[in-house]
């Protein structure tokens, strides 16, 4: 599979621990090696930010969507290659989810964890078959794919849904992956 976007869902948070940046920081150092647009919120906070900066700073291409809203709050980043203003937050995880490829979900609240069940379900349904890696850094997921597999055990969801994703423990994984796609 040939993957030249990769929509990154992520934190919009500057409070959280230092780890979550250095390891964001480390993702993006890693994309950088691969020929891989990278999409993203279109923030200049939070681990969005950290993703931004090291992409940009590495001449890379970073797309960001950005409600207008948002633009404020969010810091929007003038290093990138291309903003794209949207109206709502509808508009801005649709234009996410058709520009990336792929999906790769690192810590995040509540507006990544409602983008990425959107495109889980979205998968589920047969409405897209693009890759879904979740980056289960400092176990940060668990608690979430353990109640995917209880989703399962009571029958409100098939076996099917545990093999829509991958789940990798830390950024080196990654190279391995997009090694793969990049072939």
């Amino acid at each position: 599979m040939k993957i030249r976007s990769l929509t990154i869902y992520c934190s919009a948070s500057n409070k959280i621990d230092k780890k979550f940046f250095k390891m964001s920081k480390e993702v993006a150092t890693i994309i950088s090696n691969y020929h891989i647009k990278v999409i993203y919120g279109g923030g200049n906070v939070g681990l969005m930010g950290v993703i931004a900066k090291t992409l940009a700073d590495l001449k890379k291409e970073v797309i960001g969507v950005i409600p207008k809203f948002l633009i404020k709050k969010e810091k929007v980043s003038l290093k990138i290659n291309k903003l794209k203003v949207v109206s709502n937050m509808s508009k801005r995880k649709e234009y996410l989810f058709k520009l990336g490829d792929a999906f790769l979900i690192l810590p995040g609240g509540t507006g990544t964890l409602e983008e990425v069940i959107e495109v889980l379900s979205w998968k589920i349904l047969k409405l897209h078959n693009k890759p879904i890696i979740f980056l289960n850094f400092d176990n940060y997921w668990s608690p979430l794919i353990k109640q995917f597999e209880k989703i399962i055990e009571n029958k409100f969801g098939n076996k099917n849904l545990q093999n829509q994703f991958q789940v990798i423990k830390n950024p080196k994984q990654l190279n391995k992956i997009l090694k793969s796609w990049t072939k």
